[in-house]
């Protein structure tokens, strides 16, 4: 075969495979890697996570007989979804109900769990009142609003929330497919804003869609390479009891969200 003719039918085979490699070790095609995309994501939206304050009044009742009642002060990670500061979480870091009983063993025990504080904690320091909108336990979720007549709403407070796209990546997620998960720190290191790089294990398509994602915390948003909110991290539950970690897709997360708005306008 000519020399020529060899380099051309060499050079054009070995180009899908080369387009391929690129791909696969992470380089994007169009010149920005996965790394400059998150460090970005961070910069502008890294206050679409904050941390919740809860203080609860936990009543038990097992065997026939009532204990004292107990307060409890909680602090758990959510994702802000809109501007008014719509905020969810994973039900589990803030309502001690499964792990009481869990403990407790005892199929007549009964847990109630009364919400008498909710702040959202804002990057300077400010603690805005909040109350819970909604408890789904069959997907681990709630809803947190703040007070819209509270002093410090009035005073400008303003809520940044997950940035969303009309661009999906998510119905293309595949396993190995690396994500980052936008998170922050607990008070002892300044609530520092972080990056958590994790890569999907499962996508669970029936009987609901889950994404089953590596090195994540439960109420932060999940993005994909390309910056696209994938959704929140939550305890797939089952008998109302935790039994996985998992992502639930942010379409879900915000049909949700406008139920919660429908029910309490």
């Amino acid at each position: 075969m000519n020399k020529d003719l060899l380099f051309s039918y060499t050079r054009i085979h070995a180009l899908p495979f080369l387009l391929w490699a690129l791909v696969s070790t992470g380089f994007s095609l169009s010149g920005k890697e996965p790394e400059q995309t998150w460090r970005s994501l961070i910069e502008k939206h890294a206050e679409c996570v904050t941390w919740v304050s809860v203080t609860v009044r936990v009543e038990v009742s097992t065997g026939g007989r009532s204990m004292p009642a107990q307060e409890q002060k909680l602090e758990a990670l959510g994702t802000v979804i809109s501007k008014d500061g719509l905020t969810v979480l994973s039900l589990n870091t803030v309502d001690p109900t499964s792990n009481i009983l869990s403990r407790l063993r005892n199929p007549g025990a009964s847990v109630q769990v009364k919400y008498t504080e909710v702040l959202i904690l804002m990057k300077d320091g400010t603690e805005v009142p909040a109350k819970l909108l909604l408890k789904d336990i069959d997907l681990d979720l709630a809803f947190v609003l703040p007070i819209a007549d509270s002093i410090e709403i009035q005073d400008g407070i303003n809520f940044s929330p997950v940035p969303t796209t009309k661009k999906t990546t998510k119905n293309s997620l595949q396993v190995l497919d690396e994500v980052v998960s936008v998170s922050k720190l607990g008070r002892n290191l300044y609530r520092q804003s972080t990056l958590r790089r994790g890569w999907v294990n499962a996508v669970i398509e029936k009987p609901r869609k889950y994404f089953v994602i590596e090195n994540i915390g439960l109420g932060t948003p999940i993005f994909s390479r390309f910056g696209e909110w994938l959704g929140v991290v939550v305890y797939k539950m089952d008998r109302g009891r935790p039994s996985g970690v998992v992502t639930l897709p942010s379409d879900d997360i915000l049909e949700i969200a406008e139920q919660v708005r429908s029910r309490n306008q």
